[in-house]
């Protein structure tokens, strides 16, 4: 942590609607959570989507906080009270100066976007590491700091959260870190203040629209990302394939490279590509000349992915030999079209896919590789997005040969309910209903027969199924080994 603090010097670049009380008071620590206040701290009240940290102050000032960050006014004695228009900006701005503006001292790589983000940035992680660089990782499987592993909570932590880890990493040495920045993270200021050095762009397609309600809201939000940039050495690194990327660009005020496969003018593009079941192979031209990689990740979504890092690599200065090695060490990224093989004559899928773009996606992905029939488990999550539901029925029914409709993470929903609003989108008759899902997935593999492939979509790398408020242990991967065990498949 850093040493003790003056509230008066933490609070002094705060938008502040009213301040009362001890400004000479020495904070030891900052909290959001009053569970997890001790003597000395100051606790910021956040207004969030299930608790109102409002409520939490007095419990927060008797468990020792000497100051207060509210929007609301309230009866609670404290030593000093300081009211804010927003609490999440000033928790953010907060969290920055008590750690000492730990984002100025490392490189930070922010990935957003739809689709690819995850594995984009493992593929980063792997270019700097390749490069004898330390590098930390954050997001949506785990937070990784120099070797340390910790469960992620959400895809981008929140603000003081983020902050602290930036420290960490920053007194374990590490140099860069790579960062999914999600739009929930843009929207409620946990990103606020960092000093990104490099912003990739991956492609936008219909997510979280439970949240931001309308594509624009959703965009613009992203928007928010680039406009932060600031610097002569920093880099925005768009796609553009994506419809929406020259609306990123003209936000940018910093170096930007483009990538693409399909239109020819962007910095990276292919030349030629390959794709198989073992890998893929790309030449394609950079700024600095032509390259070769062989991949051994799976799908032409990857190569979106593997262009990007790459262009990564070149904006930071490495050498083309150190980003190849780098991004062909890389085997697979966990729940990303993760293949399992236990010496069966079939394929198995495993993919985080979840919106119906990146079920389009992994769809493709299979058709270009299977010569028999593809079978698709998937279910949707629940207190999410209701209307992509109709929308990845029609893919899944469309684009597979038969699909297994079961439970995802249906939360308070009924999960019935959940799988009567994905048959809305279904015009064949080439699917049935499993609830259980772990039922659903023996189902499919005792319909598989030699050249097939099974998708298990929407789970990924999680290892939990969340039903009502419970959370139970449940992984596609351990569940899909355990059948195929059971059958004689044991082989890796």
């Amino acid at each position: 942590m850093s040493s003790k603090v003056t509230l008066r010097n933490l609070i002094k670049d705060l938008a502040t609607k009213k301040v009362v009380g001890n400004l000479s008071l020495k904070i030891r620590g900052i909290s959001y959570n009053s569970q997890k206040v001790k003597k000395n701290d100051l606790f910021v009240a956040i207004s969030g989507f299930r608790q109102d940290g409002h409520k939490y102050i007095q419990q927060a000032i008797r468990k020792g906080a000497c100051a207060i960050v509210a929007e609301q006014n309230g009866d609670y004695q404290a030593p000093a009270k300081i009211l804010v228009p927003d609490s999440r900006l000033s928790l953010a701005q907060l969290s920055n100066i008590f750690f000492n503006y730990p984002s100025q001292k490392l490189k930070i790589i922010g990935v957003t976007g739809t689709n690819g983000k995850t594995t984009t940035t493992y593929l980063i992680k792997s270019i700097l590491e390749e490069a004898g660089e330390k590098t930390g990782l954050i997001g949506t499987i785990a937070y990784l700091i120099d070797g340390k592993k910790i469960p992620a909570t959400n895809t981008t932590p929140e603000s003081l959260d983020l902050q602290q880890m930036f420290h960490e990493m920053q007194k374990e040495k590490v140099k860069n870190v790579v960062m999914e920045v999600s739009s929930h993270s843009l929207a409620l200021n946990r990103v606020a203040g960092i000093d990104f050095d490099i912003a990739v762009f991956t492609n936008l397609n219909r997510e979280h629209l439970d949240f931001h309600k309308t594509m624009k809201n959703y965009r613009d939000t992203k928007g928010m990302f680039f406009e932060s940039l600031k610097g002569k050495d920093k880099f925005a690194i768009l796609n553009k394939d994506d419809k929406n990327w020259k609306f990123f660009y003209k936000k940018s005020k910093v170096k930007n490279l483009t990538y693409g496969l399909e239109d020819k003018t962007a910095d990276f593009h292919p030349l030629y590509y390959n794709l198989g079941w073992d890998g893929s192979f790309i030449e394609f031209k950079t700024p600095g000349g032509i390259q070769e990689l062989n991949l051994q990740l799976l799908g032409r979504f990857n190569l979106y992915n593997s262009l990007a890092s790459w262009a990564v690599g070149y904006a930071s200065g490495l050498k083309p030999g150190t980003i190849k090695e780098g991004l062909e060490k890389v085997k697979n990224v966990t729940g990303r079209i993760q293949t399992v093989k236990k010496g069966q004559l079939f394929n198995v899928i495993i993919d985080y896919a979840h919106t119906p773009e990146a079920f389009r996606m992994i769809l493709q992905a299979a058709r270009e590789l299977t010569s028999g029939k593809i079978i698709i488990v998937f279910g949707c999550g629940g207190d999410r997005d209701q209307g992509k539901r109709p929308l990845m029925g029609k893919i899944a029914s469309e684009k597979g040969d038969f699909v297994i409709l079961t439970t995802d993470n249906p939360r308070s929903e009924d999960p019935k309910r959940i799988v009567k609003d994905i048959i809305a989108g279904i015009k064949k008759k080439n699917y049935e209903i499993v609830m259980d899902r772990k039922k659903a997935i023996e189902k499919a593999v005792s319909y598989l027969k030699e050249d097939d492939t099974l998708i298990l979509a929407g789970k990924g790398h999680e290892d939990y199924q969340i039903i009502k408020d419970k959370r139970y242990h449940f992984s596609d991967k351990e569940t899909v080994e355990e059948i195929l065990a059971k059958k004689g498949y044991k082989n890796a």
